[in-house]
């Protein structure tokens, strides 16, 4: 995109599928996917996957967050992506 004002800045590089690491996110456990706060998961699994510059790009004014997440067709690969998101839950489950 030239004509984007950081566009001479910022890029995005796909890594060789030999450098793929598991991210790690800082500052907070992910919301489990049946957790107490549906619209939580569903706000933060939208705010991961679908492209966005606004919050009006993620749900319209109308929607809920469940609603706009179920809206949304996830990649068979982010679909892959949320359910690896969900096993440290459902390890800590098994342990109690």
């Amino acid at each position: 995109m030239a004509e984007h004002p950081h566009c001479d800045r910022y890029y995005v590089k796909k890594l060789p599928e030999a450098k793929w690491r598991v991210p790690n996110f800082l500052g907070g456990a992910l919301p489990k996917r049946d957790g107490p706060n549906p619209l939580y998961y569903s706000l933060t699994m939208l705010t991961l996957f679908k492209p966005w510059r606004t919050g009006e790009d993620l749900k319209s004014y109308s929607q809920s967050w469940s609603e706009a997440f179920t809206d949304f067709e996830f990649s068979a690969q982010q679909l892959e992506h949320i359910k690896y998101f969900n096993i440290k839950h459902e390890c800590y489950d098994a342990l109690d």
